[in-house]
């Protein structure tokens, strides 16, 4: 009697938020209020309450209508992370990489694979996530972005890769695959001497990475000097192969050395000679790269306005509304009807990003310098940031909504408007000052913000659509959870990949699963203390783990295989061949949670007392 009593007096905190879909409707409204497993969930938007108490949902009908409205959200969500990644955070991370002196290798497997992966990273430190099946969810999401990802840049901009880069890359990823498996199996329970041990694997990867860089430059520098030794010696026939072989070479190592800026939407591949009736051959055969794009003198676009008889301030109102204008004109003239529907769409949210993220990008003149706008962005910016973290974190509900948390965020305008104020009277409307650069720590900072709350949000749907649909939590996380996690990479490595960064994106597409279970889950693992508790390997693992796991060993083994026999040439083979395996994952998981399959994972077998 007394075991009945403590159940019913902790029922509230020990019910899963899953099982308010399994009550009867007049009662979802006081479980979506009073669950402690409902507020642990939820980020900005309480949508339990919103549907049940605010809606007042009664009927299985209005129930899926709401669904479809969830669905067009997450489409929001969606919309909103593209305009981010494509006007703000691609261009900051081009910067980056050119002040550091990286390749597009380099680039690519560190800040763009950290910029896709870290809203991952936060996602799995998020208490949705604390008693979730982790090395499902990565694995999964690793599958989603490799083949969807990496076949979209190989089938879009074929290329010849970099062959030890993308060989080192994949065998990284098999590695810390093989790693983090073995530490799921092994015993009940992960130490944190194995989150470690996960995190040491990343490290040794940015080793080897600075490190290969490093020696790239070195074997430039001495072919160089055997180059001008050959060429002073005497002409022979030996002399001159031996210098045509260390020419080629040093053109190769030149080639993939550093990184340069290039225009957008600079057509770098020319079909000639090709029927254009014959679509079959167009979606199929891999076109010739016979036009590279052209590369940009960002420095003139910095100072090709400026002029010491201008005055200080000129155009200083028109520059303001110019900046913040959403419509592109010809744009909207090259655009068909579904793009400018797309246009129209994107206006409003452009407008609102716009009016307190800055932009640093070197492609537009003055690096999108706009004297009054950035003047305003330095207190706006820091404010709405801060606003946004805090509020999420100190979790005050107004009803169905979070309670925006001022105590923090309105002591920022004590630094931040004098500092405008100062920028404001030594800055010129014709040139960008030289801490212009400093705005890329704003950029930066709430792109990824924007990024992790998107992600978050779309988490959120996800799990209550599959609790609406009575679909299983590993099946929605490896279908429609994968897909959505990748949403991110495709957008990002899209926007490279259509400029000429086709290589960056490339490694960013092994670099950015790799990141993902070496840091992000080494990273969960370290701090989730509920991992080391006994049987804890098990919840971690999924029922959905050994499904796949080997769909990335699949698609790891057919990435490799497919580089060894094209001599590391990205094909549309290659693109159109990953979207298959990726096809046939969806499509086993579907039938596997219909019962039509029995999944790879073995039977739980419980030994008899």
């Amino acid at each position: 009697m007394a075991m009945l009593e403590d159940e019913f007096r902790h029922f509230l905190s020990n019910t899963s938020c899953h099982s308010l879909v399994k009550v009867s409707y007049q009662y979802r409204c006081m479980l979506a209020q009073k669950l402690e497993d409902c507020r642990h969930i939820i980020t900005y938007f309480n949508y339990f309450e919103m549907m049940y108490c605010m809606l007042r949902i009664r009927d299985k009908t209005t129930e899926l209508c709401v669904m479809l409205l969830l669905f067009v959200a997450a489409l929001f969500y969606v919309l909103l992370m593209s305009i981010v990644v494509d006007t703000f955070l691609t261009p900051v991370l081009k910067v980056l990489s050119l002040k550091m002196r990286m390749n597009e290798y380099l680039a690519g497997v560190t800040i763009l694979a950290f910029a896709n992966s870290s809203p991952d990273l936060i996602a799995n430190l998020m208490p949705i996530k604390e008693n979730a099946a982790l090395f499902t969810s990565i694995i999964s999401n690793a599958v989603a972005i490799l083949l969807l990802s990496g076949g979209m840049i190989c089938y879009l901009k074929p290329f010849k890769m970099d062959g030890h880069s993308t060989a080192q890359n994949l065998l990284f990823l098999l590695l810390s695959v093989e790693l983090l498996r073995f530490i799921m199996v092994k015993g009940d329970s992960v130490t944190e001497t194995e989150s470690i041990m996960l995190l040491s694997v990343y490290v040794a990867y940015l080793v080897v990475n600075v490190a290969d860089l490093i020696l790239m430059r070195y074997s430039i520098r001495k072919l160089r000097v055997e180059i001008r030794t050959l060429r002073a010696q005497r002409t022979s026939q030996r002399n001159s192969r031996e210098l045509k072989q260390k020419i080629a070479l040093l053109l190769r190592l030149e080639h993939n050395e550093a990184m340069n800026f290039k225009k957008r939407n600079s057509h770098y591949y020319v079909k000639k000679g090709r029927n254009p009736s014959n679509s079959l051959a167009d979606i199929f055969a891999t076109p010739l790269s016979e036009q590279k794009p052209d590369q940009v003198d960002y420095e003139t676009n910095r100072t090709m306005l400026h002029s010491e008889s201008n005055a200080k301030n000129r155009f200083l109102g028109a520059e303001f509304l110019e900046t913040l204008n959403p419509f592109d004109a010809v744009e909207w003239k090259l655009s068909g009807c579904f793009g400018r529907l797309m246009i129209v769409m994107k206006m409003p949210l452009v407008l609102l990003i716009t009016m307190f993220v800055p932009v640093v990008d070197y492609e537009r003149y003055k690096h999108g310098w706009s004297k009054l706008l950035n003047c305003t962005q330095i207190v706006t910016n820091p404010f709405i940031l801060i606003t946004a973290v805090h509020s999420k974190f100190a979790s005050v509900y107004k009803s169905w909504y979070v309670d925006l948390n001022l105590n923090y965020s309105k002591w920022s305008f004590c630094l931040t408007v004098p500092l405008a104020l100062f920028v404001f009277l030594h800055a010129r409307t014709d040139v960008p000052p030289s801490y212009h650069l400093l705005f890329i720590t704003l950029s930066v900072s709430s792109s990824l913000v924007i990024i992790v709350l998107c992600v978050n949000e779309i988490e959120v749907l996800t799990f209550i659509v599959g609790s609406v649909l009575h679909l299983s939590e590993d099946f929605m996380d490896i279908t429609f959870g994968s897909m959505m996690n990748a949403t991110i990479d495709l957008m990002s490595n899209f926007a490279l990949a259509m400029q000429g960064y086709e290589r960056m994106a490339f490694a960013a597409s092994c670099a950015g699963p790799f990141f993902s279970i070496a840091l992000g889950l080494g990273v969960a693992l370290l701090f989730n203390t509920n991992v080391r508790r006994k049987g804890s390997s098990y919840w971690l693992y999924g029922e959905e783990g050994d499904n796949c796991y080997i769909f990335l060993l699949l698609a790891i083994v057919a990435q490799l295989w497919l580089c060894l026999t094209f001599n590391f040439v990205a094909r549309r083979s290659t693109g159109i061949f990953s979207w298959t395996l990726f096809a046939l994952f969806l499509l086993y998981a579907f039938v596997a949670e219909w019962d039509l399959v029995h999944d790879f994972t073995r039977d739980t077998f419980f030994e008899p007392q």
